[in-house]
């Protein structure tokens, strides 16, 4: 009888330990915030303003830039509540998948402002502007590569009912 009540005990403690002992596998969070996606953003936003001079490609320059701007606003937005949600409703109900859908939806925003910019450079004369534009095409992949990773990382929460809340968010 010991032996079994023994058994019972430890796998409650590994189970109490898995969900509210703060795991990394349960709970891996990526250093990415919405404060600091916003940042990164507005960094790449006014080093685009600063190539928009160019006639050639000025104006869809400026667009990509306050395109990207709104859209970091939104990115931070939807970043701060999933990164709000309590590690006990996580554990329980799951990830915020509302939210995660707005930064998957940004996510492709983001990939058509990289194309655009990546069209707007063959059209730049200009050496450096070339240069320039590429830069900020390498820093926004990298925006992008960190926001996935964001997602990837909160979708793959353990959460005892995300897949019946999941049913109900699609």
């Amino acid at each position: 009888v010991m032996i079994k009540n023994t058994h019972k005990v430890s796998l409650v403690v590994v189970v109490f330990t898995l969900v509210f002992g703060g795991s990394s596998a349960a709970f891996a969070h990526n250093s990415t915030t919405g404060q600091e996606h916003r940042s990164n953003v507005s960094n790449v936003v006014r080093e685009l303003r600063n190539v928009a001079g160019q006639p050639s490609i000025g104006d869809e320059v400026r667009q990509v830039a306050q395109d990207e701007e709104d859209s970091a606003k939104r990115v931070e937005e939807a970043m701060d509540k999933v990164e709000k949600a309590g590690k006990f409703r996580t554990v329980f109900i799951g990830t915020d998948y509302k939210n995660l859908g707005v930064l998957r939806s940004e996510l492709v925003k983001t990939q058509n402002a990289i194309d655009r910019l990546t069209k707007a450079m063959e059209r730049a004369i200009d050496i450096n502007v070339k240069a320039d534009l590429q830069e900020q095409i390498d820093a926004l992949k990298a925006i992008q590569a960190k926001s996935e990773a964001f997602i990837e990382d909160h979708e793959s929460q353990f959460s005892f009912l995300g897949w019946f809340v999941r049913l109900f968010n699609r």
